[in-house]
C-alpha cells in the first residue's frame, strides 16, 4: 500500500447560506472573472487539483491533496491575497470536510438538498459550469473528474426518482411571491427588472403571468435588456436612464454580475424627492448586492435582499420533505458505492499512476491540437476536453478493471511496462491483496 503520506485526500473548504450571512459571502464571492485567476493562483501555489463554486448562496472550493494543513493553508493564503480578508476572520462562517464527507456534501449540494430553497433546480448546472471551468483550465485530474462525474450522476437520479424538483420553487421565484406579499395585486404595478441573466429571465417568466401594467428592463449592455423584453413584452431601457426609471415604477428586482453597488443612498435620495416620498420597493437578489444597504434607511424605501427570502422559503419545505427523504437515501445509496470504489483504488495504487499517465498524455495531446485551432470558444473548447476524457476512460476501464479483479504481481508489472511506468513509482506496494 501507498505510505500514509502518499494518501490522496478530497477536500472542500466553503461557507453557506446556512453558516455565513451575506455580508460575508458577498466578500468571498468568486466571479467568471475572478475565477481562472484564482484557479491559476492555486495551481501555481502547489495544488493540483481544484474547481470553484460560487454561487449567490456558497462558496466552495474543492481540492485533491495529500497534506491536509498544508492545502487548507495554501487555500486561505489565496483567498486572503485576493479579497484582502484574513483566514482567522472566516473561521466562525467556514466549514472543511474530507474525503466522504466531502463529497457526501458535493452529492447534496447538487442535488438540491442544501440550497436555501430545497429542490430548486439551477444549482446542478452552477455545479457543471464550474466543472468545465476548472477542466479548460486544466485545473482537474483523475480524482476530481470522477467525484464529479459520479455526482452528477447521483443529481441525475434523484432528479429522475424523486419530485423534489418538481414544480421547482427558485430564488427568483421566491422573489415574486414576495413581491406579491407587498402589493397583494401586481397587475396595477409597475416593475423595473435590473439585469438580464437566468435569475432575472426567470422572475420575468413569473412576472407575465402576474399581468403587471408595465415591465421596464434595463441591462449594462442593452441588447441583452432588449433580447428579455421581446420575449417578455417589456420596455427596454438604456442603463443610462435609471434615474428616470426609478422614478416611474413601483418595484425594482435586481441581479447582476457587477462587482459594485449599482444603486446608492445618493440616488436613492434624489429620486425619492421627485417621486414625492412615494414608497418604493427594492428586492435584491444578487450577490454581491447590486443595491446599497444604505437605501433602506431612507424613508418610504423598503430594500430586502436574499437572505430575507429564507422565511419564506421555508414554508415550501414542508411540501418537499418526503421527497428530500428519498432523495437522501438515494444519496447515501451512492455515498456507499462510491466510498466502495475509493477503498479499492486504495487497494491498487498502481491504478493512479496509470490514470494520470493517460492523463498527461491526454491533456499534452488536446493542448497541442488547439494550439493549430484558432478562435475556437470556452464551450467548444469544454466539448473537446470532455470528448477526449470520456474516451480515454473507456480505453482504460477494461486495463483498470484487470489490476482490480486480478492485483497479481505478474498483472501488474505488465501494466507498468504497457504504460511505461518505473518500479521506483511504485514503492512500498501492497501487491498481496490488490482487489475483493
Amino acid at each position: 500500500m501507498l505510505p500514509v503520506k502518499e494518501t490522496l485526500h478530497i477536500g472542500v473548504f466553503g461557507l453557506n447560506h446556512n453558516t455565513a450571512p451575506l455580508g460575508i459571502r458577498e466578500r468571498l464571492y468568486i466571479s467568471e472573472t475572478i475565477a481562472p485567476e484564482l484557479l491559476q493562483s492555486l495551481k501555481h501555489r502547489g495544488m493540483e487539483e481544484i474547481i470553484l463554486l460560487s454561487t449567490c448562496n456558497r462558496t466552495e472550493i474543492y481540492y485533491s491533496c495529500r497534506d491536509r494543513v498544508q492545502a487548507l493553508d495554501i487555500i486561505k493564503s489565496a483567498l486572503r491575497d485576493r479579497f484582502a480578508v484574513e483566514g482567522e476572520r472566516l473561521d466562525p462562517y467556514t466549514y472543511v470536510l474530507y474525503d466522504e464527507d466531502a463529497y457526501r456534501h458535493l452529492f447534496r449540494v447538487s442535488s438540491g438538498l442544501d440550497s436555501m430553497v430545497v429542490g430548486e433546480p439551477q444549482i446542478l448546472g452552477q455545479v457543471k459550469d464550474a466543472y468545465r471551468l476548472a477542466t479548460s483550465h486544466g485545473a482537474t485530474g483523475f480524482l476530481l473528474n470522477k467525484v464529479f462525474h459520479r455526482t452528477f450522476h447521483v443529481a441525475k437520479r434523484i432528479r429522475s426518482e424523486t419530485r423534489i424538483g418538481y414544480n421547482p420553487v427558485s430564488i427568483s421565484s421566491m422573489a415574486v411571491e414576495l413581491s406579491k406579499k407587498i402589493f397583494l395585486d401586481l397587475s396595477r404595478k409597475r416593475i423595473l427588472v435590473i439585469g438580464a441573466g437566468e435569475m432575472c429571465e426567470i422572475a420575468l417568466k413569473h412576472f407575465k403571468k402576474e399581468g403587471l401594467s408595465e415591465i421596464f428592463i434595463t441591462n449594462r449592455t442593452f441588447q441583452g435588456a432588449l433580447r428579455l423584453a421581446e420575449e417578455y413584452a417589456g420596455i427596454a431601457s438604456p442603463f443610462t436612464e435609471m434615474e428616470d426609471l426609478l422614478t416611474r415604477v413601483d418595484m425594482v428586482l435586481s441581479s447582476t454580475g457587477s462587482e459594485q453597488p449599482l444603486i446608492g443612498a445618493t440616488l436613492v435620495h434624489s429620486v425619492m424627492k421627485k417621486r414625492k416620498n412615494r414608497p418604493l420597493f427594492f428586492i435584491d437578489i444578487a450577490v454581491p448586492r447590486d443595491i446599497d444597504p444604505g437605501v433602506n434607511k431612507i424613508d418610504n424605501v423598503y430594500l430586502y435582499d436574499i437572505d430575507d427570502l429564507k422565511d419564506l422559503s421555508q414554508r415550501h419545505l414542508s411540501d418537499r420533505l418526503k421527497e428530500s427523504e428519498k432523495a437522501q437515501e438515494i444519496m447515501e445509496e451512492e455515498a456507499a458505492k462510491f466510498s466502495h470504489w475509493l477503498t479499492r483504488l486504495d487497494m491498487a495504487p498502481l491504478i493512479v499512476k496509470v490514470a494520470h499517465k493517460a492523463e498527461d498524455i491526454r491533456s499534452a495531446e488536446v493542448k497541442k491540437g488547439l494550439s493549430k485551432m484558432k478562435d475556437l470558444d470556452e464551450e467548444t473548447v469544454a466539448r473537446i476536453e470532455a470528448m477526449t476524457r470520456a474516451l480515454v476512460s473507456k480505453l482504460l476501464h477494461p486495463h483498470l478493471a484487470l489490476i482490480k479483479d486480478n492485483g497479481s504481481p505478474e498483472v501488474l508489472d505488465v501494466m507498468k511496462r504497457l504504460f511505461e511506468i518505473e518500479d521506483g513509482d511504485e514503492e512500498e506496494m501492497d501487491t498481496g491483496d490488490q482487489g475483493e
